[in-house]
């Protein structure tokens, strides 16, 4: 009687070992990304503004530079509403309209009663809604707007003169 023919090797467990090795390297390369490359949070404007922020007052430093000073007040920020507080009191309410295309970026705040529907004044014998127009950028943690309430033209530039007033934006949360 012979031997029993030889045993021939099977291609399958050299292509599962290749096959494991990728899908490790494939499943190390996305935990990478995921949590060192990527940039999480919004990718929009709208949603870079959501949360709270601490209104900041720009100032002069002792060597002539500019400086920022913190306020008691905060701005939250929730979808389009915009409140703004000093301490724990609500003082206003504002609906936000962002336009990211334009340049410079542009937003307008419309006042808005308790009711949610905008505050109207009389404007040359019309109810008209209080508008301030202007001007931002943002950052992750920061946001700078430049604004003038209406009747003045929106600002085009942040270092233009009055009646442009300017907001330092510092994000709490």
């Amino acid at each position: 009687m012979g031997s029993p023919p030889p045993a021939r090797e099977s291609a399958w467990p050299a292509a599962r070992a290749r096959l494991i090795a990728f899908a490790l390297i494939g499943l190390v390369g996305f935990g990478v990304w995921y949590f060192a490359i990527r940039t999480p949070g919004a990718r929009d404007d709208g949603g870079r503004f959501q949360g709270e922020w601490q209104l900041a007052v720009p100032t002069t430093g002792r060597d002539g530079a500019p400086a920022a000073r913190g306020s008691p007040n905060t701005i939250k920020v929730k979808g389009d509403r915009w409140a703004f507080f000093t301490g724990e009191k609500e003082n206003k309410r504002y609906t936000a309209v962002l336009r990211p295309g334009a340049d410079p970026k542009e937003i307008d705040l419309t006042l808005i009663g308790p009711d949610d529907k905008p505050k109207l004044v009389p404007h040359n014998g019309k109810p008209v809604p209080v508008v301030i127009r202007g001007i931002y950028v943002i950052e992750p943690n920061r946001a700078k707007i430049a604004f003038a309430p209406d009747p003045n033209p929106r600002p085009t530039k942040f270092d233009d003169a009055e009646p442009a007033s300017v907001w330092l934006l510092e994000r709490t949360k």
